[in-house]
């Protein structure tokens, strides 16, 4: 299933050992609200989208939109408010407004009677410095990436990672990995991702988001639900499990709200 490609450029989710055992329960799996949000320091990025999640046995395709929400984001620490407004287009909220770090920002939505919050403090920004495609051992025309950067010391830090094909037509599938630094490699200051892989020669654009451990979470279950079930699944259509932890206060709600600087690069496979 691709991933809505918002931007072509420059725009834009390893466990740690005391993580839970995740068990899906499609009885939990009623119709909710479900809400993507990311609001970063690139306007590009920061989209808001509300839609009517699914039943675990449906499609997860082709969801129902809601298009008449009010949609805001309340800087609390400048105390100014951004109002998002539908985008035919992109088909989701936008709003031109770069996120500061550090500001703490809460989301905040009303659609078909429900009242839906967050609040998020935007976390610092990790510069992403190279993106390296490796050769698997098994073929070498088959790559995984390496996600170089300086990771903070002296604390544990969390990253979600997009990677889309800098062509939208070009029939290529968006991907993504959420990671902590605790497979940080400190002498190369590299992260690998072994669970996706590319082909020689294609095109992409990797976007880099230093995430809190809330979202970290949610989209880590996601992640390995996508994995695990049959044909796939994709947290960005507002997947409809049981059990995730959503980063949303709400009733009857599904989804995330991420506050995070982001750094895009895009590579060509094999060079």
């Amino acid at each position: 299933m691709k991933l809505r490609f918002f931007v072509l450029i420059a725009f834009f989710v390893l466990l740690n050992s005391c993580e839970k055992k995740v068990t899906l329960h499609p009885e939990n799996s009623e119709q909710k609200l479900s809400v993507e949000a990311i609001f970063s320091d690139f306007p590009l990025v920061s989209y808001v989208r509300v839609t009517k999640s699914k039943d675990i046995y449906q499609s997860i395709i082709n969801h129902e939109q809601i298009t008449d929400a009010d949609v805001k984001i309340i800087d609390l620490t400048a105390h100014d408010t951004i109002q998002f407004a539908y985008n035919n287009g992109t088909e989701n909220y936008k709003a031109a407004m770069a996120g500061i770090e550090g500001h703490q920002y809460r989301l905040d939505i009303m659609a078909q009677g429900h009242h839906l919050t967050s609040t998020k403090t935007m976390m610092p920004k990790v510069n992403l410095d190279r993106v390296i495609s490796v050769p698997t051992a098994e073929d070498p025309d088959v790559y995984y990436l390496k996600m170089q950067f300086d990771d903070p010391p002296g604390q544990q830090d969390y990253y979600l990672i997009i990677i889309q094909p800098q062509d939208p037509n070009s029939g290529l599938e968006s991907r993504f990995s959420v990671m902590s630094d605790m497979t940080y490699n400190h002498e190369d200051k590299t992260i690998s991702i072994t669970d996706e892989f590319f082909n020689k020669d294609e095109d992409w654009v990797v976007l880099f988001f230093h995430i809190d451990r809330e979202n970290f979470n949610y989209f880590k279950v996601i992640h390995r639900a996508m994995k695990s079930l049959v044909n796939g699944a994709h947290p960005f259509y507002g997947l409809s499990l049981g059990n995730p932890q959503s980063t949303i206060d709400g009733d009857q709600t599904l989804g995330y709200f991420i506050a995070s600087p982001v750094t895009a690069s895009p590579i060509r496979i094999g060079n």
